[in-house]
């Protein structure tokens, strides 16, 4: 057996990114058949008759047992009870294990004695404001970078399906560290949902004060708090499994905002440039990878 193709995929939890990675899959034909499970039976009916999978499961056990590839989902506060659960029941015939999880370190230190060889984290960087299998996407990934992420022992044939599956969603696949992952992961998606997080609440305190506010509201205040608008579970996980990134940022970020208060009015017109050209930097090299791989 060789390949994605000649594979079961087995997704636990029809979430969003669950959702969104088995109906491409089952859309597209790039595995033998999709299995899901979700904890909720009425989320394993609707994604079966929208087709998004093609084995519905009763049991995350069942779910198990029918996988080739197995897909955790599932919140990351749910990750490790997951794989417990279901590793009893995984068969001989599993060549690999993926959790969707957006931290990596922690997480995997947890699944990795779980699975050995057949674990590597995959971390598909794409997702919505709304969660839930009624915003999944078959095209949710199309040009994602696709983290994946080995451990001490994950095998080199986990590794390659790993890149096959990014490559199937259509994503772009990223072989990285799970330190160096949870670092970058930290300043471009974890911290600024806390900002935006603080830049709402300070919003809410403000306006019981100053009625203009909500009136003034536009597309600067949209844009600058959209991440605060996610699932508060989603969030609270992530700064709990990355809390030390996240801190580390967060001090480098106080200085950053001192720095921009004390500075004169020519300072910090060129400070803002400065950020400016930043903000242009990381966006451009969103495509060095694919210029790499063509």
């Amino acid at each position: 057996m060789t390949g994605l193709k000649n594979c079961t995929v087995s997704v636990f939890g029809l979430g969003l990114l669950g959702g969104s990675l088995a109906w491409k899959l089952s859309r597209d034909g790039a595995a033998k058949s999709v299995a899901g499970w979700s904890r909720n039976p009425e989320t394993v009916r609707r994604a079966h008759e929208m087709g998004i999978i093609g084995r519905p499961c009763a049991t995350a056990e069942e779910c198990a047992s029918l996988g080739n590839v197995l897909v955790l989902a599932v919140p990351i506060r749910s990750m490790e009870e997951t794989g417990l659960r279901i590793r009893p029941a995984a068969g001989s015939g599993v060549r690999a294990v993926f959790d969707l999880a957006s931290t990596k370190t922690e997480v995997g230190r947890k699944l990795a004695p779980l699975w050995g060889s057949r674990y590597a984290g995959f971390h598909p960087m794409a997702g919505k404001e709304r969660g839930g299998l009624e915003n999944a996407d078959p095209d949710l990934f199309d040009g994602a970078v696709c983290a994946v992420v080995p451990f001490e022992n994950t095998g080199e044939e986990a590794l390659s399906l790993a890149e096959e599956l990014a490559e199937a969603l259509g994503g772009r696949p990223l072989r990285t560290g799970a330190e160096e992952h949870d670092a970058a992961a930290a300043c471009i998606s974890h911290f600024p949902v806390l900002v935006a997080a603080s830049l709402a609440l300070l919003a809410g305190e403000e306006m019981e004060d100053h009625p203009l506010v909500p009136l003034l509201a536009a597309g600067g205040f949209r844009d600058t708090t959209r991440v605060a608008g996610g699932l508060p579970e989603l969030g609270a996980d992530m700064a709990s499994t990355n809390g030390e990134q996240i801190r580390r940022l967060a001090g480098k970020y106080r200085a950053i905002l001192d720095a921009l208060l004390a500075a004169s009015p020519e300072e910090l017109e060129a400070l803002l440039a400065r950020a400016a050209r930043c903000r242009e930097a990381v966006l451009a090299g969103k495509g060095t990878l694919s210029r790499k791989r063509g």
